[in-house]
């Protein structure tokens, strides 16, 4: 595994002369939170849009989960390889602003849709710019921090990100009841294009080694070489691809569940569902960070055991929430199931910076990002469109709940993966390969 890791950046650490100022590095981590807050609103719209969305163009599940999952995130999984790509080797505070802006844009004309196609081909569009989020901001956010405050940083970016679910539900229903899905699909755009030009303005592209050791710039080929040779990064994206339905994938449908199955409104979800899960999952990813930091502070192996818990919990969690029939109780459930699906986010996400190396972690966010996106957030989410619609002849309004039932068992899979990654990444802590600094 690479992170010449471990060590280097513990050199660096100590002497800071590779690390950017902390004003510096505050200001980036604040824009590029923003621009997560946005990341995950635009992204969400089409969740909250759903049923409108669905009758005017009078869609099935399937074809309304291929705005949320495939014609999305296909395309957003592939431009990551793209935009991944380009971290490694350019200006990535650059990449960032052309990402926001694109997707922006792309959420303009979404609004402006006529049909299904065209409504699928902006959500297509939205992917393609989203997709050089995370590699580009992971990639920054890892060079603006040492290795034993990287989970913190990147507890505050995804945190950030729940507050645009949050924004979505509550801010996104009601532009919708108010003004129509299509008002909001325009009013979303403009504060990308905002913070492109912020982004241009305030914040500074950060270095990418330390002194003595710059990263040598490799090709494409050579890149994802590296990383299919490193045996930790490898367990630790398949677990990840697992697991990412029990967060991402299970909001892709849950707002359809409880208006179906629990009667709600679209203005009462955005005033008790939306909130409930978003700041179960800010709740989880702030708290996730520093847990993860502190137990990886005697190695990296062990703070991946906050994976496996988590993911043994959540299945468990999520099979309440479907079936008890309070709704109150349902909702008060879907705060702590969130909070659990994401707790162990910053853990596992630092540690695939970490295990990658400085060399490769745009790409690394990249091909991270393309498991999590064609497992967890299209493939999982698509089969719940496919089962409810089978379900539907016999079972009415809740083939959602039994689909929903069905997929969730993924979680357990992720958590038996999680197991083997530990493992394999413990292998690499005892010979000294990736060790971060007490």
């Amino acid at each position: 595994m690479s992170e010449r890791g471990g060590h280097a950046e513990a050199a660096g650490g100590a002497s800071g002369g590779w690390l950017i100022t902390t004003r510096a590095a505050a200001v980036g981590l604040a824009l590029l939170s923003a621009v997560n807050v946005l990341n995950y609103f635009d992204r969400l719209l089409m969740t909250v849009a759903a049923e409108p969305v669905k009758r005017v163009f009078a869609l099935s599940d399937t074809q309304l989960s291929l705005l949320t999952g495939p014609a999305f995130v296909l395309v957003y999984v592939s431009a990551s390889l793209l935009f991944g790509w380009l971290a490694d080797r350019r200006n990535r505070r650059n990449v960032m602003a052309l990402a926001v802006a694109l997707w922006s844009v792309m959420t303009v004309l979404g609004g402006l849709a006529r049909s299904f196609t065209q409504l699928a081909i902006a959500r297509a569009g939205v992917g393609l710019g989203e997709g050089g989020s995370n590699p580009a901001s992971l990639s920054m956010i890892s060079s603006y921090f040492p290795p034993e405050k990287r989970g913190r940083a990147v507890a505050v970016f995804q945190a950030c990100g729940m507050i645009g679910i949050l924004l979505t539900f509550v801010v996104g229903s009601w532009l919708v009841t108010a003004f129509g899905w299509r008002a909001a699909f325009l009013v979303a755009g403009v504060p990308g294009l905002l913070c492109s030009l912020a982004l241009l303005a305030w914040v500074r592209e950060p270095g990418r080694g330390v002194p003595g050791n710059v990263a040598q710039v490799l090709s494409l080929r050579a890149s994802l070489g590296l990383l299919r040779t490193n045996a930790a990064y490898r367990w630790i994206v398949l677990a990840s691809g697992l697991a990412v339905f029990g967060n991402l994938g299970m909001m892709q449908w849950l707002p359809l569940f409880f208006i179906r199955s629990h009667h709600l409104s679209l203005r009462q979800m955005g005033v008790f569902f939306g909130p409930g899960l978003a700041c179960g999952m800010m709740a989880g990813m702030l708290i996730g960070g520093w847990i993860g930091d502190r137990l990886g502070r005697t190695g990296l192996a062990r703070s991946l055991l906050l994976c496996v818990v988590a993911n043994l919990i959540l299945t468990p969690l999520d099979w309440l929430v479907l079936w008890v029939p309070s709704t109150r109780t349902a909702l008060v459930l879907t705060f702590f199931a969130s909070a659990t699906s994401v707790v162990y986010a910053p853990t596992l996400t630092a540690a695939m910076q970490t295990v990658a190396g400085v060399q490769v972690r745009g790409m690394a966010a990249a091909v991270f990002n393309l498991v999590n996106g064609v497992l967890g957030q299209a493939l999982f989410p698509f089969l719940v469109g496919v089962l409810s619609d089978a379900f539907y002849p016999s079972l009415g309004a809740e083939a959602l709940r039994m689909s929903l039932t069905v997929v969730i068992a993924s979680c357990l899979l992720a958590a038996a993966v999680f197991v083997k990654a530990t493992r394999v990444t413990a292998v690499a802590d005892r010979t000294a390969r990736i060790r971060l600094p007490a």
